[in-house]
């Protein structure tokens, strides 16, 4: 399935399936799970999405007396296992783990086997994560308008890592540099590990990365942070200030993961499942395991989630067709 449709198209597109409603509104679920569930995970084990995705699981379990059984289907940007999700039948006993992908990937590659507003209802959010903007400790650029001044007067010449072409990493920088109106080189690397080393290293002069991921190194003094990418400050690093407040009025690149199902679910299940990860990301255990890593913890409705996804496509939808960026 080919689909290329214009950001003014998507708007009206979910105009006519509002947040992507999902169906029998009248479905009893009070017998909601009578069996194991499946929660599709389209993500190498291990990663921020698989591990929170398992420690809700977990919760799910507890509370609603049935298995959740991660079953991880990663590939073709997380297209295979979002693919097998939306072909699964809606009855509540197939979830979808997803995140950033499903609003971005519908402008990266040429072809993806779903639509992710017609083909998902959306039903709970797990988290959201913020990059930081880091350097080297010895790099001349001491905040955000530094950088802006240094590219401006050395266009093309200052470098940024990420995690591979179309990924939140790399457009992370792609919105920084339009929104700035600069000019940088994006440095692609397979995975988040090598990208931040490149930093460390001095290969790259910079990187948008989860800050999860580099706190630590931020600590210890071997990266350092410059501002955060979210709308507001962060909690655990309330000295660090956002792009926003930084010069870049409204900059937002923050990444997340939630649970959706296959569109038709019957909306008392959608519901009931809301409330229930709700409850189990707000447990006092789990709320502190999940910030410690540095992630948020966000209960949202499912009208909520679907907001989070429309705003990630009319983003991400221009800068990709700006930059010409392309994940195939």
């Amino acid at each position: 399935m080919t689909i290329r449709p214009t950001r003014r198209a998507l708007i009206g597109s979910a105009l006519t399936f509002p947040l992507w409603r999902s169906g029998l509104a009248w479905a009893d679920a009070s017998d909601y799970p009578s069996q194991n569930v499946r929660l599709i995970i389209p993500f190498l084990a291990g990663g921020a999405a698989d591990i929170v995705a398992r420690i809700v699981a977990q919760g799910l379990g507890e509370k609603l007396g049935k298995t959740f059984v991660c079953d991880n289907r990663p590939g073709a940007g997380s297209n295979i296992g979002t693919e097998i999700a939306a072909n699964s039948t809606a009855d509540g006993y197939t979830l979808l783990v997803q995140g950033n992908p499903l609003a971005s990937n519908i402008f990266l590659f040429k072809k993806v086997g779903y639509d992710p507003i017609k083909s998902f209802v959306p039903v709970a959010m797990h988290y959201r994560d913020y990059n930081v903007l880091i350097v080297n400790p010895s790099f001349e650029a001491k905040s955000v308008q530094d950088i802006i001044k240094l590219a401006k007067e050395h266009p093309g010449q200052l470098t940024y890592s990420s995690s591979g072409n179309g990924t939140s990493t790399h457009l992370a920088g792609e919105l920084f540099c339009d929104m700035a109106g600069i000019k940088m080189v994006h440095v692609p690397y397979r995975g988040v590990p090598p990208a931040v080393l490149a930093v460390m290293s001095g290969e790259v002069k910079m990187m948008f990365a989860g800050y999860g991921v580099v706190s630590g190194y931020i600590k210890e003094g071997r990266l350092k942070g410059l501002a955060v990418t979210g709308p507001h400050r962060l909690t655990m690093a309330p000295d660090l200030p956002t792009v926003s407040e930084s010069g870049l009025p409204g900059f937002d690149a923050t990444t997340w993961t939630g649970m959706f199902a296959p569109a038709g679910t019957p909306d008392p299940i959608v519901r009931k499942l809301n409330g229930a990860i709700n409850a189990v990301i707000e447990t006092p255990s789990v709320r502190e395991n999940l910030e410690k890593r540095g992630f948020i913890v966000e209960a949202m409705t499912p009208e909520q989630v679907g907001k989070v996804v429309l705003e990630d496509m009319d983003r991400y939808g221009d800068i990709i067709k700006k930059t010409g960026a392309h994940a195939d």
